[in-house]
C-alpha cells in the first residue's frame, strides 16, 4: 500500500495530535498554567506558523523538537 504524499492541502490534518501533545508537554513543565493557556501560546507562536506549512518540514518532528523550539520563543 502506498503511502499518501504530504502536501499543503493535507498537511493540517497532522496538528491536532501534535498540538495535544505540546500542550501536554507544556502543562506537564510547568510552562503554562491550564490547557486554555497552552494551547494559545502555542497557536500563537512562530513554531505553530511554521508547522502548519509543509514546505518547512516542522510537521516532521517529534514532540521533544518542537517543545524545545517553542520554549526558545516564550
Amino acid at each position: 500500500m502506498k503511502q499518501p504524499k504530504i502536501t499543503q492541502d493535507n498537511v493540517h490534518l497532522l496538528l491536532p495530535n501534535k498540538v495535544a501533545q505540546l500542550a501536554n508537554r507544556l502543562l506537564q513543565n510547568g510552562d503554562a498554567k491550564d490547557i486554555a493557556n497552552a494551547l494559545t501560546m502555542i497557536y500563537t507562536s512562530p513554531v505553530y506558523a511554521k508547522l502548519e506549512q509543509e514546505k518547512t518540514k516542522y510537521w516532521w518532528l517529534g514532540i521533544n523538537a518542537l517543545y524545545q523550539e517553542i520554549k526558545d520563543v516564550i
